[in-house]
């Protein structure tokens, strides 16, 4: 009976270490990409990000008001909250917006400076340093991810004119840079599961103002299945466990290191596409892929 209790012990301690949820949180990410190009010519974007954001919320919330003590937060935790909602409000909307003048390579390259951003707020609002080597790792990295999302061709790369789309993304990107930050620095003693709802809700009530006129305007009865079967995915996966994820693990490492994993999504892109049957990349993209996967690997070592 001891046994059967240490080991319990041990496999959820497995299951909550930092490293292991980070790399599932690289997989459902990786995952979200054909789901995401599966559904979005169903749905206006904002709207949709209103829906996940929404659903998330209401079912994240029946399991937080049953198994936490929820109070009712004060102006200065609400505001806190609303900082954290709001950041990844500008990303979606400012990605879907950027989407409509540039291309998704351009997104991709560009999406690579996060952990970047991140690491220097993290500097600024909460004093985590970033060692030489760790910088250099972390920049090693960064090449691996670019090799990837550029196919191994480095004039896509060096043709990165910067359009309005791109810069749209760019400032997207610094608010993504300040998600993991704002988490831990404005957690204080609440649970995790109780800052990802009162992020979950913030969120909405600030797309609900933004997308109102879209809600009002769209056929609900028309609502295809393949849209719901597609939003499940979303919400559940890479809304609500991403977002709790993330926060988890910022209040337990570096973030700097929390946003290194946005390096090893493409690796996990591939091998969704590889299981779909969609193929293998071409040869000249593997170094990349070595390189980004070996150097967060190094990161989180060092």
């Amino acid at each position: 009976m001891k046994f059967s209790e240490n080991k319990k012990n041990s496999l959820v301690n497995y299951i909550f270490n930092p490293h292991f949820l980070m790399t599932l949180y690289a997989v459902l990410v990786a995952g979200s990409f054909n789901v995401g190009h599966a559904i979005t010519n169903y749905m206006d974007s904002s709207l949709l990000i209103f829906i996940r954001f929404f659903l998330a919320s209401f079912f994240f919330g029946i399991y937080v008001f049953l198994n936490y003590r929820v109070k009712k937060p004060k102006l200065k935790e609400f505001l806190q909250y609303s900082s954290i909602g709001l950041v990844l409000v500008i990303y979606f909307i400012g990605m879907f917006e950027a989407l409509k003048y540039t291309t998704p390579l351009n997104t991709g390259i560009i999406y690579t400076l996060v952990p970047m951003f991140s690491a220097f707020f993290g500097f600024l609002l909460l004093r985590e340093k970033t060692s030489f080597k760790k910088a250099v790792i972390l920049l090693f990295a960064m090449c691996g991810a670019l090799w990837v999302i550029s196919k191994g061709d480095i004039y896509n790369i060096l043709s990165l004119n910067f359009g309005k789309g791109d810069i749209i993304f760019i400032f997207a990107c610094i608010s993504m840079g300040l998600f993991s930050p704002f988490s831990k620095k404005f957690a204080g003693s609440v649970k995790t599961p109780v800052l990802t709802f009162w992020t979950l809700f913030t969120g909405t009530i600030m797309l609900f103002i933004v997308s109102y006129p879209k809600i009002c305007e769209y056929n609900w009865k028309s609502f295809p299945l393949e849209l719901g079967i597609g939003l499940l995915y979303l919400v559940f996966l890479t809304t609500i466990a991403t977002f709790f994820i993330v926060q988890y693990c910022s209040a337990k490492m570096e973030v700097g290191k929390v946003m290194s994993y946005i390096y090893v999504i493409p690796v996990f892109v591939v091998l969704i596409d590889l299981f779909l049957g969609k193929g293998l990349p071409d040869l000249i993209v593997w170094p990349g892929f070595f390189i980004a996967g070996g150097c967060t690997f190094l990161f989180q070592k060092n």
